[in-house]
């Protein structure tokens, strides 16, 4: 429960400063093609299937092109170092994940936001999961692609540094498929 009002929180305040400072300037500013590069981190709210874990953190990076004021492209890596194993499968284990997406990002308002526009994101990927130290899975690798999908926030600093907010949610397949989890983070960007 403290981690959805911690979310709620975050995008409330994150967008007040921005629109704020930024209402009087022109919304075309933030209007571009190009690419972008990114590193941040995120919260991790596991959704395991097969026991409980503690929910751990996640760094990752990012590179993108927007090539529409609109529309942009995304190749995305996370690596979440440490789930740690309460119940079930995970019993005394540590899982740690390693994902890679492609997303693709819709900035439906970007004509009429300027500083602040918010979007919707959906990606296709792979995620390699590594349990080890359980009680009844020691030492497993479980691998499969992903779907990944959510939204955010892109907040303008200047007209090249920006930061994102976001959340998504991780819907693996296959032998990955026990490690969905709710990811609520953010990260630092820039744009050429």
């Amino acid at each position: 429960m403290l981690w959805k009002l911690t979310a709620v929180l975050a995008f409330s305040l994150a967008w007040l400063p921005a629109s704020a400072v930024r209402a009087d300037d022109n919304p075309e500013c933030c209007n571009y093609n190009g690419f972008y590069i990114g590193v941040g981190g995120a919260f991790a709210k596991e959704l395991f299937d097969k026991g409980d874990t503690d929910s751990g953190a996640e760094v990752n990076a990012r590179v993108g092109y927007r090539f529409l004021d609109f529309l942009a492209v995304e190749a995305f890596g996370g690596y979440e170092p440490h789930f740690n194993g309460n119940s079930g499968q995970y019993t005394s284990a540590d899982v740690s994940i390693w994902e890679g997406f492609g997303n693709l990002k819709v900035y439906p308002l970007a004509r009429w936001t300027g500083w602040v526009q918010p979007y919707a994101l959906a990606g296709l990927g792979y995620m390699w999961a590594d349990t080890k130290g359980g009680v009844l899975a020691n030492n497993v690798n479980d691998n499969g692609p992903s779907g990944r999908f959510g939204g955010g926030i892109d907040m303008f600093l200047t007209e090249h540094v920006f930061f994102t907010i976001d959340g998504a949610y991780l819907n693996p397949w296959n032998d990955a498929s026990e490690f969905d989890q709710w990811l609520i983070g953010g990260a630092l960007q820039y744009r050429f």
